[in-house]
């Protein structure tokens, strides 16, 4: 039994939920699955309005699309670039320039392929085969520490400007850096966060849930552990020995999460 779920927790610290996410089905073909997390920027104006709109203008084209239309990954690839291209236009012309901005990642599910696209640094995971594999890259000030193997990905979370993103929808024409990749549909789960989420659960830990929760409680309970649960974090020695930056150590329920999942 297929299992297509989202959910979104203000957090315990912020004033208003900046984050939306979707997880619906094409209402033609039950086979056609959208996926998305937009996390709106919290250190600029109205984030929420950007990750709402972008939200909201992705849905309404999906739904608007034929099912043939949408199975047509490699001609589908190209109008959701342009879609998002425009979508981050429309919030400049809105707003303004640096105003406002959120994250994007979304996950086009059809028969037998998954459109992939990212921008910013909320994540993309496949599970299978019993491994859990992140299929996108931050966008991020700290990315290329952890890809060029100065530290762990784990150690990612400690440093002060975790959270400052290189890419996004809005905000500046120049950083709109759309990334995409159509994937085969060989997966046994998808799963998508808003960085509230992966900030403080590790993949280790989300990859212990899957294998020991029941399948219609894993986001639940993922989300759980991001606002409720201590992680009891401390900032290892190896980081603090390699004085690369400001670190801080991330607490529970500090911001937004939110999720969507896609389980076969």
């Amino acid at each position: 039994m297929k299992i297509i779920q989202t959910e979104t927790n203000i957090g315990l610290v912020r004033k208003k939920n900046e984050d939306v996410s979707l997880a619906i089905t094409h209402p033609k073909d039950d086979k056609i699955h959208l996926l998305l997390v937009a996390d709106g920027m919290g250190g600029k104006e109205h984030g929420d309005v950007a990750s709402r709109y972008t939200a909201r203008t992705i849905e309404k084209w999906f739904n608007a699309r034929s099912p043939k239309t949408l199975s047509n990954l490699d001609k589908t690839e190209d109008q959701l670039y342009d879609l998002v291209d425009k979508i981050s236009t429309d919030i400049i012309k809105k707003l303004g320039k640096e105003v406002s901005g959120t994250t994007l990642s979304l996950a086009l599910v059809t028969d037998k392929k998954t459109l992939l696209l990212n921008v910013g640094d909320s994540r993309i995971y496949e599970y299978k085969k019993k491994k859990l594999i992140q299929l996108t890259e931050d966008d991020s000030d700290v990315w290329y520490f952890y890809k060029y193997g100065l530290v762990s990905k784990d150690d990612l979370r400690f440093f002060f400007n975790n959270n400052i993103i290189t890419a996004c929808v809005g905000l500046s024409d120049d950083i709109c850096d759309i990334k995409t990749e159509i994937i085969d549909n060989d997966y046994d789960m998808l799963l998508l966060f808003s960085d509230g989420v992966t900030d403080l659960v590790t993949d280790k830990r989300i990859k212990k849930i899957i294998e020991s929760t029941d399948k219609k409680k894993i986001l639940s309970k993922i989300i759980e552990e991001a606002v409720y649960i201590d992680q009891n974090f401390h900032i290892p020695l190896r980081l603090r020995r390699k004085k690369l930056s400001k670190y801080i150590i991330p607490f529970h329920g500090r911001d937004n999460a939110s999720g969507s999942i896609y389980i076969k």
